[in-house]
């Protein structure tokens, strides 16, 4: 419940949120939708544009668990400081970026501004938002990545073609600086209360496996489960966000405007369709994993649009519905995994686990575009690296169905157990 002398959270703070989780990945989603630009530009091979986006990923999957406890510790305002001040400073740089390097720097910068998104918004929705809204707010906040995908399609091509990307990304800096303003003026800041408890001072025995007396307690299962599951699916996601447009350009003759417009329509699905997946997830009895399980087959649906539409001029159609599919499926799965997480554990440890499915989420996200990237250096198709995504995609609809068989199954044989008490 929201804590005593709190009023309820009004829609400053949902649009803090939003914004939080979207200025992140802004400069992400810009490049991509430039990308053609971008490549012509500074003369680099497909391999090296994907390799943007991995150095981004990359730092902040390496980084996610231990970030994820300082979002347990640190004030909110700090937080929004180094999220968006790190945004801010990636773009700059990117913008003034004489060569290749410098952009890769930025990147750098980029992936340790936006590691701390989903733990640090993830805590002010558990100590902030009563306990039956928390699904349905953390859907309308991750939305937010996909709003600033939407935008960045909407918008940056244009902005692109008409004064450059450079200074796109520049006027997309100083955007941010505006939320942080306001997000600094908004937020509420932590309470000395929020805290979490010492770890010298051990919680409910639950917490602890028989044998453990003392230290930091264990991860659930069922959080790493989620955790491989962000993996799988977040490759596949994120090579689809980087390249989409690059493979709507070249491989189906689509103009530069057209061509970001395909990520702008899965952006517009995904705001939609993480709202309507989240409120699924607040109803009682909502299982994570079912429900994964069929936007796996979703997106594997998606995937296997994007290998048949070069086949033949007639299906360059299909790339539309594989973009809604991909936005009505793949990007959605964030809301199940961290929902889940943050169900998973107890309020001092949201940050914790919340971290460790950031890190599956980012390693996934990584290897995507760097994957994606030189499949299409070595093979000139993208039908290699689609037809992966599509196989990971099918590895996660897989990992879903086993994880939720061998829930029921203990949920089954549970009664059968005979309670003997606490053992000695």
């Amino acid at each position: 419940m929201t804590p005593p002398g709190e009023r309820a959270p009004g829609p400053n703070l949902m649009l803090v949120l939003t914004a939080t989780m979207a200025v992140g990945p802004l400069l992400t989603h810009s490049l991509s939708a430039m990308s053609p630009l971008v490549i012509q530009d500074l003369r680099l091979t497909e391999a090296q544009f994907g390799l943007l986006a991995t150095v981004t990923f990359f730092v902040a999957a390496v980084t996610a668990v231990r970030t994820g406890r300082w979002a347990d510790r640190l004030g909110a305002r700090t937080l929004l400081a180094v999220m968006f001040g790190g945004a801010v400073l990636a773009m700059l740089l990117a913008a003034v970026a004489p060569d290749y390097t410098v952009l890769l720097l930025a990147m750098v910068l980029s992936g340790l501004g936006q590691v701390m998104a989903n733990p640090a918004t993830n805590r002010l929705i558990r100590l902030h938002v009563p306990a039956h809204r928390r699904a349905s707010w953390l859907g309308v906040k991750q939305a937010g990545v996909q709003a600033a995908q939407l935008v960045a399609g909407l918008t940056f091509p244009a902005l692109g073609l008409l004064l450059g990307w450079r200074t796109a990304v520049a006027v997309a800096a100083g955007a941010v600086l505006l939320l942080l303003v306001h997000g600094w003026c908004t937020v509420p800041e932590n309470h000395a209360g929020d805290r979490p408890a010492p770890v010298s001072r051990p919680g409910p025995s639950s917490l602890h496996p028989p044998g453990r007396t003392g230290g930091r307690p264990p991860m659930p299962g069922v959080v790493r489960a989620y955790a491989a599951a962000a993996a799988l699916t977040g490759l596949g996601a994120q090579a689809a966000n980087v390249y989409l447009p690059l493979y709507a350009h070249r491989e189906l003759g689509l103009d530069v405007v057209a061509a970001g417009a395909t990520v702008s329509v899965a952006a517009l699905v995904g705001i939609a369709s993480r709202v309507l997946w989240a409120r699924v997830m607040d109803r009682p009895g909502a299982d994570g994993f079912a429900l994964l399980a069929g936007m796996a087959l979703g997106a594997a649906v998606s995937a296997g649009l994007l290998v048949l539409a070069p086949l033949h001029p007639a299906l360059a159609w299909a790339v539309w519905p594989a973009a809604v599919l991909h936005g009505g499926a793949a990007l959605a799965v964030s809301v199940i995994v961290m929902s889940g997480a943050m169900r998973a554990v107890p309020a001092e440890r949201v940050g914790a686990s919340t971290g460790v499915v950031t890190m599956g989420l980012y390693a996934g996200f990584c290897s995507g575009p760097l994957v994606m990237g030189v499949l299409l250096q070595f093979t000139g198709s993208f039908a290699v690296g689609w037809a992966l995504v599509l196989v990971c995609y099918l590895a996660c609809g897989l990992l879903s169905v086993l994880v939720r068989r061998r829930s029921r199954s203990r949920a089954g044989s549970a009664p059968e157990t005979p309670r003997l008490g606490p053992r000695r």
